[in-house]
């Protein structure tokens, strides 16, 4: 009876996904000609993102050309478990999705959902502290957000697919009228809902 139960013990721990600690990030640029955008530093805290709850994001980046109307950002979004790598889906404007960088900001505060609104408000806010405008054409400039907080929601439950675990979200900034790279973006993490806990031994925790 001991032996059955260490087994499904240790399977469950097992089937359990590890747990980022830290904000991993790096450039995923190809092609440096044509690159407009650069990000040099990037700070996430807590890790896990906790929601509903602050989440404090400081971030230096260049804008080294000017971007133009048309440019789209593709996210590609990843969740790693220890079977295999799910890719998700573009879900309500989330996910693996293809949007428009003009008005990726517009579109949140005008979307249906508070928890979108909110959201495209905050990041809105956020940009126009530093005197960033979030349409085109963007102008070249550099960019410093020092502890700025942005107050996650409690996640739509149409979202329930992007649930608790750990991602990578690879950001590419493409001018579709040229198809050429402006920058690219990726960074790994860990998404935790508050009201939810562990299985039997708990999430094991990493920091790369």
């Amino acid at each position: 009876m001991c032996l059955w139960r260490c087994v499904v013990v240790l399977l469950g721990a097992w089937l359990v996904d590890a747990e980022y600690t830290t904000f991993l990030w790096s450039s995923c640029t190809t092609d440096a000609v044509h690159q407009a955008l650069k990000v040099y530093n990037v700070d996430a805290t807590p890790m896990p993102v906790l929601t509903p709850g602050p989440l404090h994001i400081s971030f230096s980046a260049a804008v080294l050309k000017q971007i133009e109307p048309g440019a789209q950002i593709h996210f590609d979004v990843v969740r790693h478990t220890l079977l295999r790598d799910v890719h998700i889906p573009c879900v309500a404007g989330l996910g693996s999705c293809t949007l428009d960088a003009c008005s990726i900001v517009d579109n949140l505060i005008n979307g249906t959902r508070q928890g979108q609104q909110d959201l495209g408000r905050q990041i809105k806010k956020m940009f126009e502290s530093v005197g960033v405008f979030t349409q085109c054409p963007v102008t070249v400039q550099n960019i410093t957000i020092s502890d700025f907080i942005i107050n996650i929601n409690q996640l739509d439950p149409a979202l329930n697919l992007i649930g608790d675990g750990d991602y990578t979200v690879k950001a590419t900034v493409l001018q579709p009228s040229t198809g050429t790279q402006l920058g690219c973006f990726q960074f790994n993490a860990t998404l935790k809902r508050k009201s939810t806990g562990g299985w039997l031994l708990g999430r094991r925790r990493r920091s790369n």
